[in-house]
């Protein structure tokens, strides 16, 4: 008896731990963007249907005139030839980014917060 409550447990585990990727899945189009910004950081993150995620990357080496982001599954901090700083988290279907205000230059700053408009206006079909 406690065999079996001890696989049921486990199954109930197993299944709550992979719900969100199966709801990622299930939500096929679904795209959420968010920024927060605060005096002293930029955060962007976006989830996006998968299929889309050569388009994204391709966006952000076009845009940063880079040939990193292509075909890259990356977790890791960035340091551009303008010495822009950020980390970036970019897998299928995701992509964050967070850069540190004080760490970079305003035109910095604002260079990857128009990559992030950049990219929601992309994941939307603008």
């Amino acid at each position: 008896m406690k065999k079996a409550y001890l696989i049921l447990a486990i199954g109930l585990l197993a299944a709550i731990a992979s719900f969100p990727f199966l709801k990622k899945e299930m939500n096929g189009d679904n795209i959420r963007v968010s920024v927060k910004e605060s005096t002293d950081e930029y955060k962007f993150s976006a989830d996006f249907n998968e299929k889309q995620s050569k388009k994204v990357q391709q966006f952000m080496d076009d845009f940063l005139e880079q040939n990193t982001f292509r075909n890259a599954e990356i977790d890791a901090d960035i340091t551009l030839d303008d010495r822009t700083k950020f980390y970036i988290q970019l897998h299928p279907g995701e992509v964050k980014i967070k850069l540190n205000k004080r760490a970079n230059s305003f035109e910095s700053y604002q260079r990857i917060k128009r990559m992030g408009v950049g990219i929601k206006e992309l994941l939307a079909g603008k």
